[in-house]
């Protein structure tokens, strides 16, 4: 029995392996590809939907307002999903702002109000909660000079990073942004697609038959139907919006879950994409995204039987079981490993183990660097202990899946 568990956690974490070496190969050609700017600013419809949203609504707004684009060219459209705080008495002071009302009908309704109702031939949608940089609707709508793009997604930063789960997420946005902004310089397509920054063709969401409310993820549903007729969606790595992340442990599961089952719900929805055929993004998009389902599931108890296993051997006094516990879940683990290399000898289980560390740490490092963040204690704190947190996010992919599949109700307004 032990010697089959070691099997599998050797093919698991040769698996990982390879993911996070072909994401760095990914890495390394982006670097040495520079893309085309385009000179393109259109007039642009920008839209938020807004559902009690007091606490963030006004920043919004005036980041909108206050933004390098000509105010002669945009219109905002705000739509109020039928809010019961004071969201409507703030929305009563922008003059230059357009306020539509709705019953709480959901996003995918409030979005296709705001769209029907868009004077012009570009959309853009921001969420309440994200503050965009002066630079960024000028930034997102270039690319949409070719026409063969159908869509374009900026990148988020958090806003609320002081807090634990602020430092977390702050390296995880960043590392996800550069996946996002990497393949998109590659292969001129991008993967996940956040609709909480996004631009679109207006009649492009037309053709497609508007947001769809059998998702649990309206906005990556929209990038795939895009995908389906033909067009390109890409990240744009110069648009930048901060965003306010979960502060606490059930706020994080609430939104990662309906994250991660939305976007396998899209998948699933458009399974035809998936072909040999496709664009490599798509084809990452689809086998990254199940085949980390079946990862999440089977490395908890690989983990557990792992530490478990050795601990006998670090067990001799509180210190050793300290030391032994601090190194598994750190990047003090890898290292540890190197300098014992003399002693313990070479092992294809502990190859593959350090070497993905250090992959992992060095695109993290990266991407703080990329997006103009800094290696400050907070960042270095999260680096050190990041393994925790992505074993916690698997933990809530885990539970994700099992919840969803005893709901009676797979999809809801929100």
């Amino acid at each position: 029995m032990k010697d089959i568990i070691m099997e599998m956690s050797s093919v698991l974490f040769i698996i990982l392996f390879s993911f996070l070496a072909f994401i760095f190969v990914i890495f390394l050609i982006s670097r040495f590809i520079k893309k085309k700017n385009f000179d393109f600013e259109p007039e642009i419809s920008i839209i938020v939907p807004v559902f009690n949203e007091e606490k963030n609504i006004g920043e919004c707004l005036d980041a909108i307002l206050n933004s390098d684009y000509p105010e002669k060219k945009m219109e905002v459209i705000v739509i109020d999903d039928g809010s019961t705080d004071k969201t409507k008495d703030i929305l009563k002071r922008y003059e230059k702002v357009n306020v539509l009302e709705q019953s709480h009908l959901g996003k995918a309704e409030a979005l296709n109000l705001g769209v029907s109702k868009a004077r012009y031939d570009f959309v853009l949608t921001i969420d309440a909660d994200t503050i965009i940089d002066k630079s960024c609707i000028k930034e997102i709508v270039r690319p949409l000079a070719d026409e063969n793009i159908g869509a374009t997604t900026g990148n988020s930063k958090v806003k609320n990073n002081n807090s634990i789960m602020g430092i977390f997420q702050n390296i995880e946005y960043h590392y996800n942004n550069l996946i996002r902004h990497c393949f998109s310089t590659v292969f001129n397509n991008g993967i996940w697609f956040f609709g909480a920054l996004a631009a679109y063709r207006k009649s492009l969401l037309n053709d497609v038959g508007s947001f769809k409310k059998d998702t649990l993820t309206e906005d990556m549903d929209m990038a795939l139907e895009i995908k389906k007729a033909g067009y390109k969606t890409i990240n744009v790595h110069d648009a930048f919006g901060y965003t306010v992340v979960p502060d606490s442990l059930k706020e994080l599961y609430l939104q990662r879950s309906r994250w991660w089952m939305g976007v396998l719900q899209s998948l699933i929805k458009n399974k035809k994409l998936f072909s040999f055929k496709s664009s490599p993004s798509i084809l990452f998009l689809f086998v990254n995204q199940f085949w980390w389902s079946f990862y999440a599931i089977l490395s908890l108890p690989v983990i557990i039987y792992q530490v478990n296993y050795w601990l006998p051997y670090n067990s001799s006094s509180f210190i050793s079981v300290f030391g032994y516990l601090f190194r598994w879940f750190s990047l003090l683990g890898p290292i540890f490993v190197i300098y014992k290399l003399p002693v313990w000898g070479f092992s294809y289980y502990s190859f593959f183990g350090v070497v993905s560390g250090i992959i992992s740490t060095i695109l993290i490092i990266a991407s703080i660097k990329i997006f103009k963040d800094k290696i400050n204690i907070k960042n270095i704190f999260a680096i050190f202990f990041y393994f925790p947190y992505t074993i916690v996010l698997n933990i809530i992919i885990c539970f994700s899946i099992f919840m969803f599949r005893f709901k009676n109700k797979k999809y809801f307004i929100g």
